[in-house]
Order: structure tokens, then C-alpha cells, then sequence
């Protein structure tokens, strides 16, 4: 972090934060490794994971019976990782004479690693080396369960020859190999041993390949193409003063590449996955928000999203994994484990549990038409529009009162089902949980959108009568929520919306971020919409980092709950695009202002969530211990930071791109050069000076609302 870019409002300067326990994360495809700073793996949330099975849990260093001391480790890529250590010898203190470099390299098959010794004394060394290697095959629930637990079971290396071992997995085709080169001198059940003699001249080099295999042979992972390009184009470019958000922006495109995995129902196809390490998944709201917050850096995440989760519609009615028809996938899984019982390996059966897949399926239908969608993607996915608004006026409200309600109804499925998700997500302000079938407001404002998006989308393709019916239709259910959730304020306290209704249709109490959706979604008047942001703004629910998810005032608060009261960057972002919405720009750009300065002390890269505490003078964001780092709508948040600081608002078919730019305190000025349309790139400037358009997309008018 440059000094002073996440100045306190005391003026004191807070210093980087380490969020977790030290972990560099490398991945490739569907395979990635998680090690501490020296490249070590295990015990803990470590190893090397291929498709959702840990195929290497214990692979560490030791130079005289002693670990490596850390020197510096960083990635060069998201599938590149360079770590140097050193080791000192009893007799050659106080200096440090011998310095270990891993160089390594993971691909979709698994793992290559370079161990390089130096000896830096004028006299040749000898030395013990001690590699530790051990194979669990544990799932990736089972890993996250074990996080911090030395307890996990060892494999045993079966057959092999000199500088070969094999792991495999008892009663499952699932094997390890480990190559060694060199050889080791000695092997034993856990470890392998080489005697080396260094000299300042010599380094001693040695070379670990780990690939991750299926077969009953040597048969291993189909190899991956990794991501080269943009669809062509080089990528977008953001300038900042300070500079904070503009590298933000870079280790978030950085990031989403890492996070970038196939769809093997269409190899042209890169979808995101929701994080590493737990979720390196397809999720249906995940990569519905992410792929839409990094619209004006790569549209094409968008309709490569709507395809893949078109493709995975509900077709029957399964209350096992919750599938309906026309309702889109909450998760779905590509490895060789049935995940969620019988039949759900390698992407078969995914998992429906979600209320919000379906309606936000429609709304970025929408943002696509807006981006420049071609008319011939739009009319193939209205089949599948149409079927998911089939499923919003049916399945998704089972007692036709107009609103979307979820309930489980499989021995494995989500308790809650809006995008939180935890079972203690949903309860009323004195910390009663609430009983389902459950209604969440956001998800109401989010078929009330569904209903205009899609509406828009009919009319461009020619069905008005049909687009007319659901305009009516928007009207009608905006109504409705306005008036079931709806809360008027009393002895000088401002109104706000419910965060649910619940068994018996009582509202359920408590302030809560949702209602920020809510204002995304364009349902609130704007009286409404003016005492929440008195909510939103408050010292309960403004941390000073970003937004709680839960109102400090509520009794069932706890900041590092993982919905109760946590700092969610993306629910943040969302809510200040509402604001937006209805002009209320100050308290927008507050919330903006406070993620940019979390994002500085993170590193530049936000993680799933943080802390809700208070901030303080010198204070830092709390991280939160299992957090997803990267994980895809925090890797988005820098990327929407631009689109809502500009108030970029495109709407190629009317041949319009709307601006109405303000930047947060702290941030003085950005550009952005080479936003993608069809026509051509958009390149923009803003400053304390004013707007100043660099670039213009053929056959596009820009329009700059006035101040």
C-alpha cells in the first residue's frame, strides 16, 4: 500500500493486513495448490486440489531436520508461484549460507516444482534434505473441515521405482504420482531423503512433477487450454489518482482469470468460478454478479454465463436437489465425487436450492441487451427466458400470493436460499429465526426487475404485446412489495423494508443490507428510498470499511458472523449502485470510499468478506478465517467501483451511452481507456475539472448528465 492512500479519518495511515494464515494459491483449470509462504504444504487447508479431491496434503522442506526460514514468495501468474527461503547451519552464524528458491508451476494435470539450493560459503557444505509427502484424497468439504487439524490420515505410497512414488485411493481409480529428480537416497513410509554436497559454485537442483489421476493406469486429468486473450482484444485500462483503485482493477482482471474455468458442455466457452478454495464451482447467482460486474471490462462473461446456465435450465420436478422447470442452478460440481449423492458427479444432477438464480438469469439478460448483445444470442436464449418466467409465476411461488418463497424440501438442501445463505441468516430483530417457507426481500425486488428486463428484451426482439403484458405485470408486484414489506418509521426513526417474510407472513424485523437490493431493483419510491439510505448510512450500518450485512442495533449481531453483521464487498457495491439510482450520491460515494480504502489494506484484492467491526483510528478490516481470496464478486468489486463512479449506463440499441461520473472522497481522478462495444471502445477521463470523452464507439452517442 502507498503511504497514505488508506488514510484513516484521523489521519493515521493503517499498514497492510495479512488476511488468513500467510496461504499463496496457484491455480490452473479446475486444479489449484494452497501453501503457506515457503511453499509448504499441510497440516491444515493445504495441498494440491484437483476437481475437488486433495490429491498431495503434506509436501514440505526440511534441511537438516530443520524447516526453511522465510525469505519472500509471490505469484508471477495465477498458475506460477516463486517462493525463497533460507537455512542456517550451527556453525556458520550469525549469517544465513544457504538459500533454498521454489519455482512452481501448476496445470491442469497437477503440479511441476524446481527446488534450487545455494551454499554462499567460501567452503563446500553437507547437507541433509528431507522431502515429506503425503496423499489424503480428502474431498474438498472434508479439507475445510480439517482447517487447522493436524489429524488428517496419510496415504501410503504403494509401487514405484528410483525418483517414483504412487499414492492411490483405496476402492476409487484415484491415484498420485510424485516424480524425483534426482532420486532420492533413501525413501521411508513418509518421507524422502537425499544426501547433497554444496558448493558456492554449484547450485544442486532438483525437480518434483505431481500429476493427479482418475485411471487405474497412468490416465490423468484432461488437459485444459489456459485462457490467452480477451475474445481478440487487449484487455481494458484504468488510470487513478491515487492509483489504488487502478491496481485494484488489475489484480481483479488478474484474478478473474485465475478464476476462469471451462464449461465442458462447451469448450469455447470460460466461465467464473465462485472462489478459491472452497467454491472453484459453478454457481448460478456467482457467476450471474460477477460476470455483470465486470461488464464494461469483458461483456462477454455475460452471455457466456447466460449460455452455460441455459444450458443446465431445470427441466423436471426433483425435490432431491430442488430442480423445477425453468429454474436455473444454484451449484454444480465437475469432479469425479457425487457431491450431493447418488448421480451428481462430473456435472451431472447439479443442485437447484436457490431463489435468486432464476430472476438475476433475467435481469443480466437485460444488461446484455444494454451491452450490445447480438439479435441472435438474445433469440436463443428466450426459450430459456421465457421458461425461467414460467418458473417466477409458478414453482417459485407456490401459493400464488406474488411472492418468490423458498423452503427445503431435500435431505441436503439449504436451509435459506437467498444469496445468504447460512442457516442463521434469516431472523428477527430480537435473534428469532425465521420459520420457512421463507420470502427474502431482495429476491421480490429482483423478480420485479426479472419482469422489466425481460420485457425489454421481447420488445427488441418484436413480441410488444407480450413485453406490454409483463411491464403491467412489474407494476402490479412492485406495488405489492412496497406494501407487504414496507415499515414506516415512528418517533423520528425513518422507515425500511423487512428482510422477510416468514412461515405465517409476519414481517420479519430486522435492518439489514437486502433492502439495499432493493434500490438496485428500482422498487422503492423515492421517499422510500431516502429514509433507507438513513439506515444504510448509520453508525449500525456503516462499519467505516463497507456495509454490515446486518444492523449492529439487531440482537443477533456478531461481526465476524458470516451473515450476521460480516462486510460483504459485493452486497456493499450493489447497494451503492442503488443509491445511485435514486441520487443519493453522497452515501454512495461514502460506502465506495470505504471499500477503496479496505481494498488498499488488503492488498488490492478484497476477500469474500471481512469483519463488521467499528473502524477505528489505525484500525484495520478483521478478516474472516475461511474467507474465498480470490473469489469472484469481491474479485468484481474495483471493476464495478469504475462503472458506478462514471455512472456508465450503455444502451447500444437506442445508440446511447449515459454518464454521470462523481468520485468518492480520496479518489481524484480516473480514466479508462478502451470499454468494449460492438462498434468499438469508450475511453473516458474524470476530474475535479470535468468529464472528457477520449473515445467514441462508432454509431454511439455519449449523453453527460449535468450536475
Amino acid at each position: 500500500m502507498t503511504t497514505g492512500e488508506a488514510r484513516d479519518r484521523d489521519g493515521v495511515a493503517p499498514q497492510g493486513v495479512l488476511a488468513g494464515p500467510g496461504t499463496i494459491t496457484t491455480i490452473a483449470g479446475l486444479t489449484f495448490a494452497i501453501s503457506d509462504e515457503r511453499g509448504d504444504m499441510g497440516p491444515g487447508p493445504f495441498g494440491l486440489i484437483t476437481d475437488d479431491t486433495r490429491h498431495l496434503s503434506r509436501l514440505q522442506v526440511r534441511l537438516d531436520s530443520e524447516p526453511l526460514r522465510h525469505l519472500g514468495s509471490g505469484l508471477l501468474s495465477p498458475a506460477v508461484a516463486r517462493f525463497r527461503s533460507y537455512a542456517t547451519l550451527a556453525d556458520r552464524l550469525p549469517d544465513a549460507p544457504v538459500e533454498c528458491e521454489r519455482l512452481r508451476q501448476l496445470s491442469p494435470g497437477g503440479m511441476a516444482e524446481t527446488l534450487t539450493l545455494r551454499c554462499w560459503t567460501p567452503d563446500p557444505v553437507r547437507l541433509r534434505l528431507e522431502i515429506q509427502l503425503d496423499c489424503d484424497f480428502a474431498d474438498i468439504f472434508q479439507v475445510r473441515r480439517l482447517a487447522g487439524d493436524p489429524g488428517a490420515q496419510p496415504g501410503i505410497p504403494v509401487g514405484g521405482s528410483p525418483g517414483w512414488l504412487r499414492f492411490e485411493d483405496t476402492g476409487t481409480p484415484r491415484a498420485t504420482s510424485v516424480q524425483l529428480d534426482p532420486p532420492p537416497d533413501v525413501v521411508d513410509q513418509s518421507a524422502a531423503h537425499w544426501n547433497v554436497w554444496l558448493s558456492r559454485d554449484q547450485p544442486w537442483v532438483l525437480r518434483i512433477g505431481v500429476g493427479a489421476q482418475r485411471g487405474s493406469g497412468s490416465e490423468e486429468w484432461t488437459a485444459i487450454q489456459p485462457r490467452t486473450d480477451t475474445a481478440g482484444r487487449p484487455d481494458v485500462v484504468v488510470h487513478s489518482l491515487p492509483e489504488r483503485l487502478a491496481r485494484g482493477c488489475l489484480r481483479s482482471l488478474t484474478d478473474l482469470d485465475a478464476l476462469s474455468i471451462p464449461d465442458d458442455r462447451d469448450g469455447s466457452r470460460r466461465l467464473l468460478a465462485a472462489g478459491i478454495p472452497w467454491f472453484v464451482a459453478l454457481f448460478g447467482r456467482d457467476v450471474l454478479i460477477s460476470s455483470y460486474q465486470a461488464r464494461a471490462f469483458r461483456p462477454e462473461l455475460m452471455l457466456a454465463a447466460l449460455a452455460a446456465l441455459a444450458a443446465r435450465q431445470g427441466r423436471v420436478s426433483d425435490p432431491g436437489n430442488e430442480e423445477q422447470p425453468g429454474k436455473i442452478l444454484h451449484e454444480v460440481r465437475f469432479g469425479d465425487r457425487p457431491w450431493l449423492g447418488e448421480g451428481t458427479a462430473g456435472g451431472a444432477r447439479p443442485y437447484y436450492g436457490s431463489a435468486d438464480s432464476t430472476p438475476l438469469f433475467l435481469i443480466m439478460l437485460g444488461e446484455a441487451l444494454r451491452w450490445g448483445a447480438p439479435h441472435e444470442v438474445l433469440t436463443e436464449l428466450l426459450p430459456a427466458a421465457r421458461a425461467a418466467m414460467s418458473w417466477l409465476r409458478g414453482p417459485g411461488d407456490p401459493d400464488q400470493d406474488g411472492l418468490i418463497e423458498y423452503a427445503p424440501t431435500g435431505p441436503r438442501s439449504l436451509t435459506n436460499q437467498g444469496w445468504k445463505d447460512s442457516e442463521n441468516a434469516v431472523q428477527f430483530a430480537d435473534g428469532t429465526l425465521a420459520r420457512p417457507p421463507i420470502a427474502v426481500v431482495e429476491v421480490q425486488g429482483y423478480a420485479y426487475r426479472a419482469r422489466r428486463e425481460l420485457a425489454a428484451v421481447l420488445s427488441h426482439l418484436g413480441h410488444r404485446a407480450e413485453a406490454d403484458d409483463l411491464v403491467a405485470e412489474a407494476a402490479q408486484l412492485r406495488a405489492l412489495i412496497r406494501r407487504r414489506y414496507w415499515r414506516p418509521g415512528s418517533d423520528g426513526t425513518p422507515g425500511s423494508f423487512a428482510l422477510a417474510l416468514d412461515h405465517d407472513k409476519r414481517q420479519v424485523d430486522s435492518i439489514t443490507s437486502n433492502m439495499g437490493h432493493l434500490l438496485w431493483c428500482g422498487v422503492p419510491s423515492q421517499q422510500e428510498a431516502e429514509q433507507v439510505a438513513v439506515h444504510l448510512a448509520s453508525p449500525a450500518m456503516a462499519s467505516g470499511w463497507g456495509l454490515r450485512t446486518f444492523s449492529a442495533e439487531m440482537a443477533g449481531y456478531n461481526p465476524i458472523s458470516y451473515h450476521v453483521g460480516s462486510v460483504w464487498p459485493h452486497d456493499t457495491v450493489i447497494t451503492c449502485e442503488g443509491l445511485r439510482r435514486y441520487g443519493i450520491d453522497d452515501v454512495a460515494m461514502r460506502l465506495a470510499g470505504d471499500l477503496l480504502d479496505a481494498l488498499a489494506i488488503f492488498d488490492d484484492r478484497l476477500p469474500e468478506l471481512f469483519g463488521g467491526h467499528r473502524r477505528e483510528p489505525g484500525d484495520f478490516p478483521a478478516p474472516y478465517p475461511t474467507a474465498c481470496r480470490p473469489q469472484a464478486w469481491a474479485a468484481g468489486v474495483p471493476l464495478a467501483i469504475v462503472a458506478l463512479c462514471l455512472g456508465l449506463q450503455p444502451d447500444v440499441p437506442a445508440g446511447t451511452v449515459s454518464l454521470k461520473p462523481v468520485l468518492p472522497g480520496g479518489l481524484d481522478r480516473v480514466e479508462i481507456h478502451g470499454i468494449p462495444f460492438p462498434s468499438g471502445e469508450l475511453s473516458i477521463m474524470h476530474d475535479g475539472d470535468g468529464t472528457k470523452v477520449i473515445e467514441t464507439p462508432l454509431g454511439l452517442r455519449v449523453e453527460l448528465a449535468a450536475d
